[in-house]
């Protein structure tokens, strides 16, 4: 049986984080290689997967951030 280790909450977010930006920068790889094939459909379609992507490793940094900064709840705005 493995040993099961525990990780900080902040290393698997920006673990996580870092691993959707590789993703999100080998779909536009691919974006590019589909748009200098002339399927630019699918390079759009790709370039738009990517975006989502990215704003999704902001997404899950953002959550973290504000999981464990209690004065910036919802109700309160910054200074």
């Amino acid at each position: 049986m493995d040993q099961v280790t525990y990780q900080p909450r902040q290393t698997t977010a920006a673990r996580d984080a870092a691993e959707l930006r590789t993703r999100g920068q080998r779909i536009l790889e691919l974006a590019t290689r589909a748009s200098c094939e002339q399927n630019y459909d699918f390079a759009r379609l790709l370039t738009r997967l990517a975006t989502e992507v990215f704003a999704h490793a902001r997404d899950v940094e953002e959550s973290y951030a504000l999981s464990h900064h209690p004065s910036r709840g919802a109700g309160e705005r910054r200074r």
